[in-house]
């Protein structure tokens, strides 16, 4: 059985906001701080082994590195998952690393990539900033396990 993480890239700095390079956007302190505590208190949901691989854009490469130091893993990244890229580039990531995996990447891509994985219609997934996906693969079939997001945790406390 294999274990896929989807995980949008916490809040980062409005669009409208910033002037450079949208690829350059970075996270916002409180998207910085909101994905942190977030994914200290699921940290024991990710499995011992597992690759984190992130889109090179830094809101994306930030919110990888940060789940990397709460969970000890080291992040790797690809053009691949660069935003507006089609589920073509996501299933050639599936196959380049072996064993279970986190991607953290963008929307729509990851609601598409989802919906491609499981059938669930992309318009209807609601792929909160920080949300996580987790799917398994058995026996050759897609099972979205569940879906989490950063405000669902933090009612519970």
């Amino acid at each position: 059985m294999k274990e896929i993480f989807l995980i949008r890239h916490a809040k980062a700095v409005d669009r409208e906001n910033w002037q450079d390079d949208d690829c350059d956007r970075p996270l916002k302190e409180k998207g910085r701080k909101e994905f942190r505590v977030f994914a200290e208190r699921i940290k024991n949901l990710f499995p011992g082994k597992i690759t984190i691989v992130s889109s090179p854009c830094a809101r994306a490469l930030e919110t990888a590195k940060i789940l990397s130091y709460v969970i000890g893993v080291d992040v790797k990244t690809t053009e691949l998952l660069l935003p507006d890229t089609d589920v073509d580039n996501y299933l050639k990531v599936l196959k380049k690393f072996d064993g279970n995996i986190a991607i953290v990447a963008h929307q729509p891509d990851l609601s598409i990539f989802l919906n491609e994985l499981v059938c669930i219609n992309p318009s209807r997934i609601n792929f909160k900033k920080g949300g996580i996906a987790k799917v398994t693969k058995k026996n050759g079939r897609f099972f979205l396990e569940w879906f989490i997001t950063p405000s669902v945790v933090e009612d519970i406390e």
